[in-house]
């Protein structure tokens, strides 16, 4: 999170620039692993699509189901061939042997022709519909293993997309991440269809049929196959020249989606700025560079896929050719039959399929990996900040007192985007806050208040010095139990696209609806939330945009305030209200931080005020600690901020936007959370 005085990733006045794929210093400093060699992961796609075993086999065995059931089609299919030849000319033509030992069955040479023509079409039918009934079986069993672990994978990559730190989220930009959760997890299927279906189908059937082959003529299934080393060599040429094309459309993709997020997100100041052409011409270069960075892909493939055929009719004249000799010398001779001719036809032209299939698997396996690599790069990123051990500190929210104490403590920010990277956002700061204490944090833009706060639920951790909650360093707190202790309010609201309730029960989903309620007084959002549609039952919009800034900071106020915290953390958390109503809510604060410690990034005079102490940072120092009175006559920094606070105000009282006594006297006390809920 970048900090809002200034000393964040830099983005926040230009979210323009690209998606680049972070450096290896850089990505070490956020947790993200080195490149991944290919070799491991092939090895670790495989172990993925192995934890669903079961579905493997299933996939793998009726798909050879499927292709035995053809070479029965085609050896029966060979025999009513040679059964016909040998009725023609008994004489050239040796009497066909039944296979699979049906000749031990039963005397056909007893049969007539009809009866041995119509019996072995009833075969080939059987076989036909058989097949039908297990390609279904096969088709069903290979999606459903794909789909298992697609979803398997993605939700994999969102858990650890939910347990990574600000730091990691600093580096990537939304529309990257949301492109390897759907469109890159995506691609891993075609590598499970592809590699571990596909392929390993292919092998098995070509290991039936060749053995098959051998068995029938062996001279001519190695001339058939003289072709294929031609065929690996040109698909191993096309997978190494395709891989890094299909790298730079995974990040044109990533970029052209961050832009539509971007214009969607902030359309209100697009329009605010009449900035639509402009927009409208971003993103068409940015669609112009995903289709460009494709069509270079599809050039390269339109100029490896004529190979297929042409393979597949060499093979073909070569079967022709030499086994229409084979054919002329019979088979006492060291021929073969007609009908095996035909079945080597049939197998050639089902091996061109395998082979077929196995191309179009090389041809779309690069973009696999790719999508693969990028995949397994957030799922192996470790976070910078890691849990403690089994044995962490992990207090009953009760039993929190609410100490905080930092010793010595300096904070960068590792990302290269900031524009304080590499400098100290916080130098050698050391505070003591009391269980109870109401402290406010003032300073200028880029003066660290942000990133103070941030340090506390360990958001990011100092690289110098540490911070102790209760006596006890928040590195060795459950870090579940550590930001439990604190109800946060951050400067820039966020809500989800649900409705208010859910939006304020968001930190504790079992309140009932009094306790939604008192929060909602408390955060003196009752009002507004009482006038719309549906009451606590309106639907917000994506990030709250149907509400005011305003109405957004105070529903984030009472969703803080929900889960009465012993520690608070409100960053300028009124800074888009109105006077009046800040009265209202400093009146209700002043009574809810009772007991509880609060820290307050605050410019208001009357907020500053009513702080037991106030802490003035100065480009990541310590520049003073003390009471306003005190401050105001021993620290220039704090004056000066001070007088300049004190213009606003006066201009806001001229504006009328001064708070009155109306505004006072609306702002009364009300009940705790426990006397709402009952307890």
């Amino acid at each position: 999170m970048a900090d809002s005085n200034g000393a964040g990733n830099g983005n926040d006045n230009d979210n323009l620039k690209d998606d680049q794929p972070p450096t290896p210093e850089l990505g070490e400093a956020v947790g993200l692993p080195p490149t991944i060699p290919r070799r491991s992961l092939v090895a670790r796609l495989f172990g993925l699509a192995w934890e669903y075993r079961g579905r493997c086999l299933a996939a793998l065995g009726t798909a050879v189901f499927v292709q035995l059931l053809a070479l029965g089609g085609f050896i029966f299919s060979g025999l009513a061939l040679d059964i016909l030849r040998h009725a023609q000319s008994p004489e050239k033509a040796p009497t066909p042997t039944w296979p699979f030992g049906l000749s031990n069955l039963a005397d056909f040479s007893n049969w007539t022709l009809q009866s041995q023509i119509m019996l072995a079409a009833g075969i080939v039918l059987g076989l036909t519909l058989i097949r039908s009934g297990a390609y279904y079986l096969s088709r069903i069993a290979d999606e459903g293993l794909v789909q298992a672990v697609v979803v398997r994978l993605r939700t994999r990559l969102y858990h650890k997309l939910q347990h990574q730190t600000f730091a990691f989220y600093d580096e990537f930009e939304t529309g990257g991440l949301i492109n390897r959760v759907t469109g890159d997890a995506q691609s891993v299927r075609q590598f499970v269809q592809g590699i571990v279906v596909r392929v390993l189908v292919s092998g098995c059937t070509l290991a039936l049929f060749l053995t098959y082959m051998l068995k029938a003529h062996w001279g001519l299934t190695v001339a058939v196959l003289v072709v294929v080393p031609l065929q690996g060599l040109a698909m191993w040429q096309y997978a190494r020249r395709v891989r890094p094309r299909f790298k730079a459309m995974r990040e044109a993709i990533d970029r052209l989606i961050q832009t539509l997020q971007e214009s969607v997100i902030g359309v209100k100041v697009v329009k605010g700025f009449g900035r639509e052409p402009e927009m409208v011409a971003r993103f068409a270069g940015r669609n112009t560079d995903a289709n460009n960075a494709r069509l270079s892909i599809a050039k390269l493939m339109s100029s490896f896929m004529p190979s297929i055929p042409f393979f597949g009719f060499l093979q073909l004249a070569i079967l022709l050719g030499y086994g229409g000799f084979l054919v002329r010398l019979g088979p006492e001779a060291g021929g073969i039959a007609l009908g095996t001719l035909w079945v080597f036809l049939s197998l050639i032209r089902r091996l061109a399929e395998q082979v077929d299939a196995m191309i179009q698997v090389a041809a779309v396996l690069p973009e696999a990996m790719t999508g693969a690599e990028r995949v397994f790069e957030i799922i192996d990123a470790d976070p910078t900040i890691a849990p403690p051990a089994a044995t962490a500190y992990t207090p009953a929210p009760e039993t929190v007192r609410g100490a905080i104490t930092l010793e010595n403590v300096s904070f960068k920010f590792p990302s290269a985007e900031s524009q304080d990277a590499g400098q100290w956002v916080l130098e050698n700061v050391s505070l003591d806050i009391e269980p109870g204490e109401t402290v406010a944090v003032v300073g200028p833009a880029g003066a660290g208040k942000t990133s103070l706060l941030n340090l506390m639920p360990r958001f990011y951790d100092p690289q110098v010095g540490r911070v102790l909650i209760d006596g006890v360093d928040a590195r060795d707190w459950d870090l579940d139990a550590l930001r439990r202790a604190f109800g946060i309010v951050f400067q820039e609201p966020y809500l989800f696209s649900n409705s208010v309730m859910a939006n304020i029960a968001f930190g504790r989903d079992d309140s009932p609806p009094e306790v939604v309620e008192q929060a909602l007084n408390d955060a003196c959002a009752d009002e507004f939330v009482n006038d719309l549609p549906k009451g606590l039952k309106t639907i917000v919009g994506e990030r709250g945009l149907t509400l005011s800034g305003g109405e957004r900071q105070r529903l984030s106020l009472a969703r803080a305030l929900l889960v009465e915290p012993p520690i608070m953390l409100l960053d300028d958390a009124t800074s888009s209200v109105d006077a009046r109503t800040e009265v209202r809510i400093q009146k209700a604060l002043n009574r809810i931080m009772m007991g509880r410690t609060t820290l307050i990034v605050a410019h208001r005079l009357s907020t500053l005020r009513r702080a037991d102490r106030i802490v003035v940072l100065e480009r990541g120092r310590v520049a003073g600690v003390g009471t306003h009175d005190q401050l105001l006559e021993s620290n220039e920094h704090y004056r000066r901020s001070a007088e300049l606070q004190l213009e606003r105000e006066l201009a806001e009282w001229r504006q009328g936007r001064q708070p009155d006594a109306a505004a006072e006297a609306e702002s009364k006390p009300s009940s705790s959370y426990s006397e709402g809920a009952g307890t």
